[in-house]
């Protein structure tokens, strides 16, 4: 029976490649954090009256204990589960508003998750459960411990600096938030993320690497790496382009766009021969214009 409404009620299920879990943010608004099998805990629902059922997790062992800063006893406590949009995390992720865990749980073999869980009072109530079959536990746990640097941080400039580094390592970025919050306590002047020298250096490793959200960010100081990159894109492109049917004119134009340090709006001989790429056109029309645009784009300065 725990199984089955594990399945329903599972709060996150996906881990830190989907981007959608600042690790970063959830382990600081947690005040315990627990590394758990699925024997370890169950949910049960608590009937309030007849038109209202309150949910809870019990925790009855645990593997490690990643984080405490609370005094609480959580072995065999009903914790409160809230229902409702989390104040850090989307509800579309959080709290049973995402259905699924979607796996099939086999027989004779273990799964485990991490449980956040953030003091409220006296109390605990569970922020998160991060859970997915193939994740890799150490690595998660380490990161998680990772955190405890910063947290330690004495000033804004310092626990700036080391979220940066821990952003990196991590291969992330923070969020909007996170930018927010250091223009208001004027670290930033503004809402564009500043790094120091082997920062970004870090930050160029993760772009050549294939996270192109560091784009913004090392785009200026690395032109010559981010030209050749987007340069090696098209070529890939162009090559699963002659081998397949799926292609893509939005990915090749932004990587001709990024490889020229040209716009959308390009009234070029080569901007138009751009248009002109879309899927309407024929295999054969489109390999030529591709050539054209890798070759315009290695013959520029």
């Amino acid at each position: 029976m725990k199984k089955i409404f594990f399945t329903i009620f599972i709060l996150i299920q996906s881990v830190i490649h989907s981007q959608s879990v600042d690790l970063r943010s959830l382990t600081m608004n947690s005040h315990l954090i627990l590394f758990v099998e699925y024997s370890d805990f169950d949910y049960v629902n608590k009937y309030i009256n007849d038109h209202f059922k309150a949910g809870y997790i019990k925790v009855n062992n645990y593997e490690e204990i990643i984080k405490n800063d609370s005094n609480i006893k959580f072995i065999d406590k009903e914790i409160f589960c809230p229902q409702s949009e989390n104040d850090y995390y989307g509800s579309d992720m959080m709290n049973g508003g995402s259905c699924g865990f979607g796996e099939i749980l086999e027989a004779n073999r273990k799964y485990y998750c991490i449980l956040f869980f953030k003091k409220e009072k006296k109390k605990l109530t569970l922020l998160a459960n991060l859970s997915k079959s193939d994740s890799d536990w150490k690595s998660i746990i380490e990161k998680i411990k990772n955190v405890k640097e910063i947290e330690n941080s004495k000033s804004p400039e310092e626990r700036y600096g080391k979220s940066i580094d821990y952003y990196l390592k991590c291969n992330d970025l923070p969020r909007y938030d996170f930018i927010n919050y250091y223009r208001q306590v004027k670290v930033l002047k503004s809402d564009t993320l500043v790094l120091t020298e082997k920062q970004l250096i870090l930050a160029k490793d993760n772009f050549l690497k294939g996270n192109e959200s560091y784009y913004e960010l090392i785009s200026k100081k690395f032109p010559e790496e981010v030209r050749q990159f987007y340069i090696n894109k098209m070529k890939v492109i162009l090559s699963k382009n002659e081998d397949d049917e799926y292609f893509s004119s939005y990915d090749f134009t932004e990587a001709y766009e990024r490889a020229t340090n040209t716009g959308y709006m390009d009234d070029s001989v080569m901007g138009k021969q751009k248009e002109k790429l879309t899927n309407e056109i024929t295999l054969e029309e489109r390999i030529v214009i591709m050539q054209a645009l890798i070759q315009n784009a290695e013959q520029e300065d």
